[in-house]
């Protein structure tokens, strides 16, 4: 992963840190930081209206000879010089179903928060070279949560295509490209575009999605760094032409963009 680039899979540029196993670093490396980050988000994907977040978020980077935190969240159990099994993480931003014109009168969704193992294989270059080719397999356990308690809602799968370059030196410019597809099981599309016969109303028909293709989407990241400063931005299309739940009446929109922005600055470290 190149130093400094925020990789919007998992959004993990607002979430805590990325783990990895790492034995080329020569010595040990360390920063200390804090960040501020903008996001604009669908409720879901399909849906019309939108929710901004303003956030703050730690930064730690921290290298050795055989242990590194870097940014995103993502632990490496296994690597080769083409393979890498890794842990990987997303989440889904809870709703008042209240403030939803389509899910008013039915149950909130919480957040969602998404782990599992994901599979990486080098196509070209490499993650210690300019720029590098790979293709990712991760599948993600989902798990919603109101923080009294939490439920497993579903499994995804997310494979993709990924373009990355690295910064020649500590300071510049860096960009992540990646494409995929997601498939859903039966109950995550149920949680977010089923509706039961309960909550069905004139406008509001029954709907039991099946699981199955669930959309694309094409993410692009670039973050530019000073000595001091990691400004970043990214933006996500998302298309859900021919997904399993497209007729369901909680979608809205079948094409959109989202899109986020932010800082980090850097106040202690050791390079």
């Amino acid at each position: 992963m190149s130093a400094g680039l925020i990789k919007p899979h998992a959004i993990g540029l607002l979430l805590l840190c990325f783990c990895t196993w790492d034995a080329r670093a020569a010595r040990t490396q360390w920063e200390l930081g804090i960040g501020l980050g903008y996001l604009d988000i669908p409720f879901y994907p399909g849906a019309a209206q939108s929710k901004t977040y303003l956030l703050p978020f730690p930064y730690l980077l921290y290298r050795s000879d055989t242990f590194a935190i870097d940014n995103g969240v993502q632990a490496t159990f296994l690597k080769s010089q083409r393979l890498r099994l890794d842990l990987s993480a997303d989440f889904g931003v809870p709703v008042n179903s209240e403030d939803s014109e389509v899910r008013r009168g039915m149950p909130d969704i919480d957040l969602v928060v998404q782990v599992g193992p994901s599979l990486e294989v080098t196509l070209a270059g490499g993650r210690f070279k300019p720029s590098h080719t790979r293709v990712d397999f991760p599948l993600r356990a989902a798990i919603a949560t109101d923080f009294s308690e939490a439920r497993q809602v579903g499994w995804i799968f997310e494979p993709r295509l990924s373009f990355e370059t690295r910064r020649p030196e500590r300071t510049g410019f860096a960009y992540l490209l990646t494409a995929g597809l997601r498939f859903a099981t039966e109950a995550y599309n149920d949680y977010y575009y089923g509706v039961d016969r309960p909550f069905v109303t004139p406008q509001r028909p029954f709907f039991d999605p099946n699981g199955g293709y669930s959309g694309l989407f094409v993410d692009a990241v670039a973050n530019w760094r000073s000595h001091r400063f990691i400004y970043f931005a990214f933006v996500r299309y998302q298309n859900l032409t021919g997904a399993e739940f497209e007729n369901s009446p909680l979608v809205q929109q079948k094409d959109y963009f989202f899109l986020g922005a932010g800082l980090t600055w850097v106040f202690a470290r050791q390079i």
